[in-house]
């Protein structure tokens, strides 16, 4: 079986790096009770996500394309919610 690097891998190489980080450095209350179960499941979804990929496509260079444009397309979505939800707020 071969290995291949993903975008959704790297991501969430990162995410875990994160989650480490905080498990270690950090100890605020907030990012343990709501970050750290919030990245697990980012960690989750992106597994999935991967695996999905990779059984419908087998191009590498389509699975790279197609993860680049999820990984933009969730970017996006996080970024208007959280205008939403601070406009909401304030």
């Amino acid at each position: 079986m071969k290995i291949r690097l993903t975008p959704l891998n790297i991501v969430s190489a990162i995410l875990l790096a994160r989650v480490g980080y905080l498990l270690i450095i950090e100890h605020n209350e907030w990012q343990l009770l709501v970050e750290i179960p919030l990245l697990v499941l980012t960690i989750i979804v992106n597994f999935i996500a991967d695996l999905i990929f990779r059984r419908f496509l087998s191009d590498i260079k389509r699975i790279w394309i197609i993860e680049l444009l999820f990984i933009i397309f969730a970017a996006t979505l996080i970024i208007l919610f959280k205008g939403r939800i601070n406009n909401f707020f304030y």
